[in-house]
């Protein structure tokens, strides 16, 4: 019976981890070397060209302002405010009910804790002097 020696699998993916070059998100064999450091060069010149800030172009202001009409503005302004209160979500009378009453009975809670810290901090108080 003759005993073969299996081939390890993980030596070649070491090699091909080897081989491969990570650059810009992408994997490229490196086969010569040469091929990426052409490349290498290329891609760092292109990010000194992205880094390379240009002055801001100058703007033309117009020679003579024109005349604004105050009453076509306020006229926009209020079909605006009209157009965005039919948008809003008005409450029902039950709602309004509702929401009264879980604001009264918050304040109402809050008040009787007060007075009780309040209540107890002056007997403490009292009692020590």
């Amino acid at each position: 019976m003759a005993v073969t020696k299996k081939q390890d699998s993980s030596n070649k993916k070491d090699q091909a981890k080897k081989d491969t070059v990570k650059r810009d998100g992408l994997d490229r064999k490196d086969t010569s070397g040469k091929d990426i450091a052409k490349r290498d060069i290329v891609l760092n010149k292109e990010k000194k060209e992205i880094a390379k800030k240009e002055p801001p172009a100058k703007k033309d202001l117009p020679a003579k302002k024109e005349q604004v009409n105050r009453l076509e503005q306020v006229q926009k302004f209020f079909k605006g405010t009209l157009n965005e209160l039919k948008k809003v979500h008005w409450p029902n009378r039950r709602e309004i009910i509702i929401y009264t009453s879980v604001v009264v009975v918050a304040v109402v809670a809050v008040g009787v804790l007060i007075w009780l810290f309040d209540s107890a901090l002056s007997f403490v108080l009292n009692f020590l002097l």
